[in-house]
């Protein structure tokens, strides 16, 4: 059988590339097509051990596993012990899926093959480029593709089950509750505090938040406008009033609310936040009603998960 380096070598380049891109894709890492592509040659020279029987101890799995670092770091730099790992382990789980994917094609389309050395080798009557190449490129595109596609397609179901949560909010011994929606692009914090500002409908409040507050929520008011009776003094202490700004750019006042304490219920979890504003709209924030709250997406950060 005939070995083409230059044709060994460039196929092992494409396709440590396309793992790497895929790696650092589901990963979420910056992707440098030029460290890529470097770390991706210094891969593709592995190839060349096969060519020279002396070399022959860069099989043993210590050396695979020291040329996989060094493509990891050549390709993403060095960040943190777990973020490498985690690189490193997603490489290996990528290339195990595309590399299985392939044999296992292989061995159903194959008509006569054996093993020499370790090496499958495939016995065909083609002429022109070998078939196994054009196997390898056909079948490592269209696997690479299902990887990347399968990826996303999971991702994103799993963002459907955690955009609508459980929302309650505790105040003077009262409890609202409501379905919530996770707005990843709510990036609204009170200016001087940086408290993550959650927005709910304020129908939900009604019989809890006194009368008055709720007729002139449309208005723009501050808090010296608002004539309150005694007894309903201690709101005042609880009101915040954000500044915001529309994808209209019309900017305005939420009239927003310091509660007790926040609970949001998601995924089996329970996310409890003591340090969350509650803004009050008088407008519907869903016409199909599916959801009366717009959680900030600070609600559902690991650190606030309470230990069932």
């Amino acid at each position: 059988m005939t070995m083409y380096a230059d044709i060994v070598f460039l196929t092992n380049a494409v396709i440590d590339y396309m793992l790497l891109f895929l790696t650092g894709h589901i990963c979420r890492q910056p992707l440098r097509k030029r460290r890529l592509l470097f770390a991706s040659l210094v891969g593709a020279t592995y190839t060349v051990f096969l060519f020279f029987p002396p070399l022959s101890f860069a099989f043993t799995f210590l050396a695979k596993l020291l040329f996989s670092c060094l493509m990891i770091m050549l390709a993403f730099r060095w960040t943190k012990m777990w973020g490498f790992v985690r690189l490193l382990a997603t490489f290996y789980a990528v290339s195990f899926f595309i590399g299985g994917g392939l044999m296992a094609a292989h061995a159903m389309l194959e008509e006569k093959s054996e093993v020499v050395d370790g090496i499958v080798v495939t016995h065909t009557g083609a002429s022109g480029p070998p078939l196994t190449l054009w196997f390898l490129i056909i079948g490592f595109s269209l696997l690479w593709w299902g990887v990347r596609y399968g990826y996303y397609s999971v991702k994103a179901s799993r963002q459907v089950d955690v955009q609508y949560v459980q929302l309650e909010v505790d105040i003077f011994g009262h409890t609202i509750a409501c379905r919530g929606f996770i707005d990843t692009g709510n990036q609204l914090f009170d200016p001087l505090t940086r408290i993550p500002v959650t927005v709910m409908e304020a129908e939900v409040w009604k019989g809890i938040l006194p009368e008055r507050l709720l007729q002139r929520l449309e208005e723009e008011i501050t808090a010296f406008e608002l004539d309150m009776p005694e007894e309903e003094s201690r709101w005042l202490e609880r009101l915040r009033f954000i500044p915001y700004r529309t994808v209209s750019s019309q900017t305005g006042f939420l009239v927003a609310i310091r509660p007790d304490e926040v609970r949001v219920y998601a995924n089996d979890k329970t996310y409890c936040i003591n340090r969350m504003l509650i803004g009050l709209r008088a407008v519907r924030l869903s016409a199909d009603r599916s959801y009366q709250a717009i959680v900030h997406p600070k609600g559902i950060e690991e650190r606030y998960v309470i230990a069932s």
